[in-house]
């Protein structure tokens, strides 16, 4: 990798284009990838980061060129991964919940929800886990550079396994994670996390694609697909998708499916945390900020255009999670509590 430097302007150049830094007035710098290939997908071309020194880093680890923005943005912008998880943290539990307990971030990435999560619980003890080798290395050079001393990372032994030294937590985010699991892997990992949840615990999923809503956002931007079967599925995104072509242009199924392409929905994640488990999940209703449900929830973190109809759809979701416990918005916002097991009723059946 080459730079070029002047007094505000450094050009680092990669195999597949530039990748222009900039200072900004504000002490930050502004990225700006400029590829070779013009035909290149690109989801975000420019960015700013308070932490120039650390875009070798991603270069040099996790993310590709065409991904770096991207990348950088979900750690530097307050409105990405930052505000989401805090949103749902302190929605659910008061700031002294989280003192002195420790939060487990699965399937961390390049560890924008860990450095969040360190920031909004800086009386925590946060672990990130990840898969990636290349991602766990970025993750430790990022906390070194910014000297965050309430995180550590540990690398997963395989898709579907804990690391044995796994201690057990309090707290559990999956940030937009489950959506990237394989169905095989859901079945063996979440019980494993279940397991590893101290009772009384708490484990967060967010970001992650209703599996029944009618537009599918996340992979393919295609209506209807979810209700599709698996190979009719596949045939339409590859012939109709327009997002994301390293995935939707592929014959293998799986790369769909690790791409995300198939959400979940609450009842589906619980029956898979608690199998063959004695502690029963409970779904937990907000209490901060006046909410008196999901639905209020919900309602709270829209903007403020189309108010009227947006009420209306809330009093819908109420009613939906009344009845089958789910909010069929475009993502799941869940926290599920581990109940302690219950005690034997000192009865026996009969043989």
């Amino acid at each position: 990798m080459i730079g070029t430097v002047d007094r505000s302007r450094l050009v680092l150049s990669t195999s597949d284009g530039n990748v222009e830094l900039t200072s900004l007035p504000s002490g930050r710098t502004r990225v700006t990838l400029q590829p070779r290939d013009a035909s290149m997908y690109i989801p975000r071309w420019t960015c700013e980061t308070s932490h120039p020194q650390e875009v070798e880093y991603f270069l040099n680890g996790a993310s590709s060129f065409a991904w770096l923005c991207d990348a950088i943005a979900r750690h530097e912008e307050p409105g990405e991964v930052r505000g989401v998880i805090q949103r749902q943290l302190f929605a659910y539990f008061a700031p002294e919940a989280y003192r002195h307990k420790r939060v487990l971030d699965f399937g961390c990435g390049s560890g924008a929800s860990t450095f969040a999560l360190a920031s909004v619980l800086p009386e925590a003890e946060i672990v990130g886990l990840e898969l990636d080798a290349a991602r766990v290395d970025l993750c430790r050079k990022i906390a070194a550079s910014r000297g965050t001393r309430n995180v550590r990372f540990l690398l997963s032994p395989s898709g579907d396994m804990l690391p044995p030294d796994l201690p057990r937590v309090d707290f559990i985010m999956l940030s937009a994670v489950y959506e990237h699991l394989l169905p095989a892997e859901r079945r063996a990992l979440m019980p494993r996390l279940w397991a590893q949840l101290n009772p009384g615990g708490v484990l967060f999923v967010n970001q992650t694609p209703h599996r029944w809503v009618p537009f599918e956002h996340h992979s393919t931007a295609l209506w209807g697909i979810n209700y599709l079967p698996d190979r009719l599925s596949l045939w339409y995104a590859r012939r109709l998708s327009t997002a994301n072509p390293g995935i939707n242009r592929s014959a293998d199924w799986n790369t769909h499916l690790r791409g995300g392409l198939r959400g979940g929905t609450e009842r589906r994640i619980r029956a898979e945390l608690t199998a063959g488990s004695a502690n029963a999940g409970v779904i937990l209703r907000p209490f901060a900020g006046g909410y008196r449900d999901r639905a209020d929830y919900w309602l709270a973190g829209t903007s403020a255009r189309f108010r009227t109809l947006k009420r209306v759809i809330a009093w819908s979701f109420r009613v939906c999670d009344a009845l089958f416990e789910t909010i069929p918005a475009l993502n799941i916002d869940v926290a599920i509590r581990k109940e302690p097991p219950r005690r034997a009723s000192g009865f026996r059946s009969a043989q």
